[in-house]
C-alpha cells in the first residue's frame, strides 16, 4: 500500500534523515521518500503489517509533526499557525532590540543591568522555544538537526551568562565592585536572544522563498474553481443548475463551464461551444474549438463561449490532479548527485559538535582566556548550516519539475531529471513519435505524416551533439523517406516490436547512453530498458508506467525542451552544493578563530547566526532563479538563420535535412488599396503555423481574408472597412506569434 503524509518541523537535511530513519524501523516499511520543501512523506509499506496511525506515530515520536493526507485532515488552523509564527518573531524583534540598547549603554548599576538583561532574554527564549523542543526530541530519538546546534549555542550563552549574573551579585556581596565588572563585561544574554531570533528571521524569509518554489504547482492546483455549477434532470426531463463543492463531483454528472472558468474534470462535451485555452497543461498557446463529443481535460480554460461537460474523471483520477500528484512525488525522490549531500549531512552535526568543544579547549588551554575560548567555540556552533546542504538539492528539483509541469513535461523522479542531461543518443519510435500516427491519403498511397516541429528537433538536438536513431516497421523505401523527411542521423526499419528493446540493450553496450522517446504502449519495453524512458503522452494517459518522463504534447520539440531543463537544474543543484561546502569551509575556521591570532578577525555568536540564516537564504534564492530559464532558448536561436527547404536537395539521413527557417525582417507596408494590411510575422514555421494565423486574423470583425506567406514571413490582410493595425497585431501576437 502506498500513502502520503504531511510531516511538519522539518528544517534540514537532518530533519529528514531522523524521519526516514524512524519510519523504516517499523515492520512492513517497502520505501520512503520525503520531499523536504513540500513536506510531504511517501510511504510504501505491507498493510498486513502496519497501518498509517503506526507510521505517523513514529514521526511524532522522533519530534516532528505527520497526519495523512489521504484522509483529508483539515489545514484550516495552518493560518492561525502562521500568523502567530508571525506574531512571536515580531515580538522576538522588538524585545532584542531593547536588549541590545541596555546590554551596550553604560552601565550605572551593574547589577540592576544584568537582571535587566535575563527579565528581557527570558521571553525571547519562550517564544522561540521551539527550537529546543525540537533539539530535544531529535536527540532523545538518537538523531540531530540544526535545532540541536542552534540550542546548544544558545543554552551555552544563557547558561555562562547565569553564571556570570552570579558571579556579579556574589562579589557585590563581598564588596568586590572590580570583580563584579569584569564578569559584567562577559554577559551573554543578547547573544543567547539573538541567535535564536535571527535564525527565526532567517527560517522566516527562508520559507518565503521555498514557497515561490511551490508556485508553479500551487497554480494548477489554484486553476480549478472551488465552486462548480451542475446541471440536473429530474424525471420530467426539467433542468435545474446547482452550485457544488470541487470534492462533490461525481462521475457520470454533466457540469457548466462558461467564459473565464476552467474545468475542472476531465470528460466529454455534451452542449454546446467553447475555445479552450489549453496553455496550462499542454502548452498549446492557441485556443482550441470544442464542440459536441470533444474532450475536455482538467485545467483548461474556456476562453469564448460555454459547454456542458460530461464528467469521466474527476479528483485524483483528473489529468490536472495527476499532473501535480506526478509533480509532487518528483519533489520526493532523491536525485544521485544529493547523496554525498546526504552522506555529510548524517555526520554532519555531531562533528560541529566535536569541533566546538575542540576549539573550545585549545583555545582555554592556550590563552587561559575562558571568554575568548566560550565566544569561539559557541561561533562554531552557530556558524555551521546543515540547512544549506539539504536544501541544495530539493529546491532546485521542485522548481524544475514545477516549470516542467507548466510547460507539459513531467519528470517522474529526480534522478530520471538528473539521468537525462547525460544521454548522448536519441531512439525514436516512428509511429505517434517523428510522425502524426494518422494515415492521409495521397492519390492511391498512403503515408504517415512526419510531424511539422520534427526536423527542426532533430536539427537542434544534432547540434547539441545528439545521435538520433528512429526505428520502424516499416519498409526500407518508405523508412528511408521518413527519416529523410525528419532528418534523423540513422534509421533501423522492418522491425517486431521486441527488436526495439533488442536495439536499445545494444546500443548500450556500446557504451552509449540512451534516451528512448515513443508514445508509451507499444514501446514499453524499450522504454523502460533505456536509461530514460520518455513517453509522448499527447495530454492523456500521463501516468504510463513504463517511461520516466511524460511529454504531454505530441511535440519533439519538447525533448529538446526537457533536455534544456535537465541540464540547467543540475548546474544549478551545482552550484547550490559548491557554495554550501564553500561556506562551511570558509566560515567554520573563521568562527574557531583561526585568522584571530594573526589579523585579530573573528566572529561573535551573532554574526555567525546570521551568516548561518544567510546561507540558506541565499542556496534558495539561486534555485528560484531557475523559474527564469528559457526553455526555449535553442529552439529560438534557430530562427534567424532562415535556410530554405528544398525537396530535391534533401540530405542524406546521416545528417540534417534543410528547411524553411524563422526570422525574415521586412517593415509593416500597408498596401495602395487602403483594406489591405501587411505586416511581419515572425516564428511562422510550417503550414500549420500559417493555418494558426489566418484563423486568428479571420476571427476578427471586418476582416474578409488572411493570407500567410511562410516564405516571406509576412501576412496579408483584407478588411471590409477600417481596421486598426494594432488588433490585427494582437490578434496574431495572442496566437503565439512575434510581430514587426
Amino acid at each position: 500500500m502506498r500513502a502520503t503524509f504531511k510531516v511538519t518541523i522539518m528544517s534540514c537535511a537532518n530533519c529528514v534523515a531522523n524521519v526516514e530513519k524512524a519510519v523504516r524501523k517499523i515492520d512492513g516499511i517497502e520505501e520512503v521518500n520525503i520531499n523536504l520543501i513540500e513536506e510531504i512523506m511517501l510511504v510504501s509499506f505491507d498493510e498486513s503489517k502496519t497501518d498509517k496511525s503506526k507510521i505517523a506515530e513514529a514521526v511524532k515520536k522522533a519530534g516532528y509533526g505527520a497526519y495523512s493526507l489521504d484522509s483529508a485532515e483539515d489545514e484550516a488552523d495552518k493560518p492561525k499557525e502562521k500568523d502567530k509564527k508571525k506574531a512571536s518573531l515580531i515580538a522576538s524583534i522588538v524585545i532584542m532590540a531593547v536588549l541590545m540598547v541596555i546590554a551596550m549603554i553604560p552601565k550605572q548599576n551593574i547589577s540592576i543591568n544584568a537582571l535587566l538583561q535575563l527579565l528581557l532574554v527570558i521571553p525571547v527564549l519562550i517564544l522561540n522555544r521551539h527550537f529546543y523542543i525540537n533539539a530535544f526530541k531529535a536527540i532523545k530519538s538518537g538523531g540531530t538537526n540544526m535545532d540541536v546546534l542552534v540550542s546548544l549555542g544558545s543554552l551555552c550563552a544563557l547558561f555562562y551568562s547565569l553564571f556570570g549574573l552570579f558571579m556579579i551579585l556574589l562579589s557585590f556581596e563581598k564588596g568586590n565592585a572590580q570583580k563584579a565588572e569584569e564578569y559584567s563585561m562577559n554577559l551573554y544574554f543578547d547573544s543567547a536572544g539573538m541567535i535564536v531570533t535571527l535564525v527565526s528571521v532567517g527560517k522566516f524569509i527562508e520559507s518565503s522563498s521555498k514557497k515561490k518554489t511551490k508556485d508553479a504547482i500551487d497554480s494548477l492546483i489554484d486553476m480549478c474553481p472551488k465552486k462548480i455549477i451542475r446541471i440536473k434532470t429530474d424525471e420530467n426531463g426539467e433542468e435545474t443548475e446547482e452550485t457544488i463543492s470541487l470534492e462533490d463531483i461525481k462521475k457520470g454528472d454533466v457540469i457548466l463551464i462558461s467564459k473565464g472558468e476552467a474545468a475542472s474534470v476531465d470528460g466529454k462535451v455534451v452542449f454546446g461551444k467553447a475555445d479552450f485555452d489549453e496553455s496550462a497543461i499542454t502548452g498549446e498557446s492557441v485556443a482550441i474549438p470544442k464542440g459536441i463529443g470533444d474532450e475536455v481535460t482538467s485545467g483548461t480554460m474556456v476562453k469564448e463561449g460555454y459547454v456542458r461537460v460530461r464528467a469521466e474523471f474527476v479528483g485524483e483520477e483528473s489529468t490536472l490532479m495527476k499532473i501535480v500528484k506526478m509533480t509532487k512525488e518528483a519533489g520526493a525522490t532523491k536525485a544521485p548527485i544529493a547523496r554525498l549531500a546526504d552522506k555529510i549531512s548524517a555526520v554532519f552535526v555531531p562533528v560541529i559538535i566535536v569541533i566546538a568543544v575542540v576549539t573550545f579547549l585549545i583555545w582555554f588551554f592556550v590563552t587561559k582566556d575562558f571568554s575568548a575560548a566560550f565566544t569561539n567555540g559557541i561561533s562554531v556552533l552557530v556558524i555551521s548550516c546543515p540547512c544549506a546542504l539539504g536544501l541544495a538539492t530539493p529546491v532546485a528539483i521542485t522548481v524544475a519539475t514545477g516549470l516542467g509541469a507548466r510547460r507539459g513535461i513531467l519528470f517522474k523522479s529526480a534522478e530520471s531529471l538528473e539521468r537525462l542531461r547525460s544521454t548522448d543518443t536519441i531512439v525514436f519510435d516512428k509511429t505517434g513519435t517523428v510522425t502524426k500516427g494518422v494515415v492521409s491519403l495521397e492519390g492511391e498511397v498512403s503515408r504517415d505524416e512526419v510531424r511539422e516541429t520534427s526536423p527542426l528537433a532533430m536539427k537542434i538536438l544534432k547540434d547539441m551533439g545528439f545521435e538520433t536513431v528512429m526505428l520502424t516497421g516499416d519498409k526500407k523505401d518508405k523508412a528511408l523517406a521518413i527519416a529523410s523527411e525528419a532528418g534523423v542521423s540513422s534509421v533501423r526499419y522492418e522491425l517486431k516490436p521486441e527488436d526495439k528493446a533488442r536495439i536499445v540493450r545494444e546500443l548500450q553496450n556500446e557504451g552509449k547512453k540512451i534516451l528512448m522517446v515513443g508514445d508509451g504502449i507499444n514501446d514499453a519495453p524499450a522504454l523502460a530498458g533505456a536509461q530514460v524512458g520518455m513517453a509522448m503522452g499527447a495530454g492523456k494517459d500521463i501516468a504510463i508506467e513504463c517511461a520516466d518522463v511524460v511529454l504531454m504534447k505530441s511535440d519533439l520539440l519538447d525533448v529538446v525542451r526537457a533536455i534544456v531543463l535537465s541540464k540547467k537544474t543540475i548546474t544549478n543543484i551545482k552550484q547550490n552544493l559548491f557554495w554550501a561546502f564553500f561556506y562551511n569551509i570558509l566560515m567554520i575556521p573563521l568562527a574557531a578563530g583561526v585568522l584571530r591570532p594573526f589579523f585579530g578577525i573573528g566572529l561573535n555568536p551573532m554574526i555567525g547566526a546570521a551568516c548561518m540564516s544567510l546561507s540558506s537564504i541565499c542556496v534558495c534564492l539561486n534555485a528560484i532563479r531557475l523559474m527564469g530559464v528559457k526553455l526555449d532558448s535553442k529552439i529560438e536561436k534557430e530562427a534567424p538563420e532562415n535556410e530554405t527547404q528544398n525537396n530535391e536537395e534533401k540530405v542524406s539521413i546521416s545528417a540534417t535535412n534543410n528547411y524553411n527557417e524563422i526570422g525574415c525582417e521586412c517593415k509593416n507596408i500597408k498596401g495602395d488599396d487602403e483594406n489591405m494590411i501587411s505586416f511581419t510575422v515572425n516564428k511562422m514555421m510550417c503550414e500549420h503555423c500559417k493555418k494558426r494565423v489566418e484563423d486568428a486574423l479571420l476571427a476578427i470583425d471586418k476582416v474578409v481574408s488572411a493570407t500567410a506567406d511562410l516564405e516571406n514571413k509576412k501576412v496579408t490582410v483584407e478588411t471590409d472597412g477600417e481596421v486598426d493595425i494594432n488588433v490585427l497585431k494582437k490578434a496574431v501576437k495572442d496566437a503565439g506569434y512575434e510581430v514587426e
